[in-house]
């Protein structure tokens, strides 16, 4: 199940911790998804392909392509931990494994979101996240796309975006409230 909170600092020191304050600021989903615009779905892993909740997923969101990936590349890591954002939502179904996503809240400060297996967590386009694995460096997920993948990172500064000023007109009007 997912966990999140506040981090310490600005996180960059060993990625791979946790970097909870102290004490620790966990917080709700539902406030994660109020400050954020981050949604979280716990799916069963073993029978969500054949119970039918995985289709409905992506039916309801309009996903019509998928692909699986796995643990990349050291490099790849040092470039997914670099602050960024997408023109299109990031969704991730957690197969195996864990690992954190830091978003940044409608302050600005970073929150740390843990996913495991069963979690399904999806970035809305035009927030800033960056990703990393945690010290198992094992991480195992299926991607979920609107069409196929033409997936690029946009580093921050990239408000000039109009994903972004979308983005933040949604958060600051209190778009995300009204789940």
């Amino acid at each position: 199940m997912v966990r999140a909170w506040y981090i310490e600092g600005d996180g960059l020191d060993n990625p791979r911790d946790e970097h909870q304050r102290l004490p620790p600021k966990f917080i709700t989903l539902e406030d994660l998804y109020r400050i954020t615009g981050v949604e979280h779905y716990a799916l069963n892993v073993d029978t969500c392909e054949t119970d039918g909740s995985l289709e409905k997923l992506k039916e309801e969101k309009g996903y019509t392509y998928e692909d699986i990936f796995e643990t990349p590349a050291e490099g790849d890591l040092v470039e997914f931990y670099k602050e960024h954002l997408h023109e299109d939502e990031e969704s991730r179904f957690v197969l195996e494994g864990c690992g954190y996503y830091d978003i940044r809240d409608n302050n600005d400060e970073w929150i740390r979101v843990e996913v495991v297996s069963g979690d399904l967590i999806v970035v809305p386009s035009g927030c800033y996240h960056r990703f990393m694995l945690d010290h198992t460096n094992y991480f195992k997920a299926k991607r979920l796309f609107f069409k196929d993948p033409h997936y690029q990172a946009v580093e921050r500064p990239a408000d000039n975006l109009s994903c972004r000023q979308e983005y933040l007109k949604k958060l600051h009007n209190g778009k995300f409230e009204e789940s």
